[in-house]
C-alpha cells in the first residue's frame, strides 16, 4: 500500500498488485491538488522496447514537441525620449571660477582624496527652462545637491538665498557671477 503525504495528513491509496511498480505524481495548476498515474511492470515493458533502438535526443523531441511557449515574443513600446543638450563648458568654468568649491557651504568636497567634486545645479531646473546661461547655475557639493532636489526650495535671487518649506533659509557664501 503506496502513502500519499498531504498537508500533515496521510492519505493512504490502495494499488492493485499489478500496479505496485510506480506511481508517477504530476503537480497541477492549484497548490493541493495532484495528478496520480500508475505504471505497472507491463507497462515499463513496452516502454523499453519502444525506445530501445532510439537515442535519447531523439525520444525527448518526440515527447516534447507540443510544447508552446505563450511568453515568446516581441514586446514594443512607443515612447518619447527627452535628451539633454547643453553647453558642459559652462558648469565647468564656474566650477574653477569657485576653486571646486560648493557656493553654498564653501566646502571644496574630496580634497583630501586628490579630488575635487562639485556639481553644476540649474536654479531653473534645465528641463523646465531649458535655461543653461551661466546665470542659471550655481556650483554645489554633492550633499547639497541632493537637498536641494529633493526639499525642492525656493531660491530668491534678490537675496542670493534657498528657503526651505520648514522656514530655514540658506545664503550662498560664495558668489562672483549671479
Amino acid at each position: 500500500m503506496k502513502q500519499l503525504q498531504e498537508k500533515g495528513s496521510k492519505k493512504h491509496i490502495p494499488l492493485p498488485d499489478d500496479y505496485k511498480k510506480y506511481l508517477a505524481v504530476y503537480t497541477t495548476e492549484y497548490d493541493d491538488t495532484y495528478v496520480l498515474e500508475t505504471i505497472s511492470s507491463l507497462d515499463m515493458e513496452v516502454l523499453r522496447d519502444t525506445i530501445s533502438e532510439r537515442s535519447e535526443r531523439i525520444m525527448e523531441a518526440q515527447f516534447n514537441f507540443d510544447v508552446k511557449d505563450d511568453t515568446a515574443g516581441f514586446k514594443e513600446k512607443e515612447q518619447i525620449v527627452k535628451i539633454r543638450k547643453l553647453n558642459k563648458k559652462i558648469g565647468d568654468n564656474l566650477k574653477r571660477l569657485y576653486g571646486y568649491r560648493c557656493q553654498i557651504c564653501g566646502r571644496r568636497i574630496g580634497e583630501e582624496y586628490g579630488s575635487h567634486v562639485v556639481e553644476a545645479h540649474h536654479i531653473d531646473y534645465f528641463v523646465k527652462s531649458l535655461n543653461n546661461d551661466a546665470s542659471n547655475q550655481i556650483i554645489v557639493c554633492p550633499n547639497h545637491h541632493s537637498i536641494i532636489h529633493d526639499v525642492d526650495p525656493v531660491f530668491d535671487r534678490g537675496r542670493l538665498l534657498y528657503i526651505y518649506s520648514n522656514g530655514f533659509e540658506e545664503k550662498l557664501v560664495l558668489n562672483q557671477h549671479l
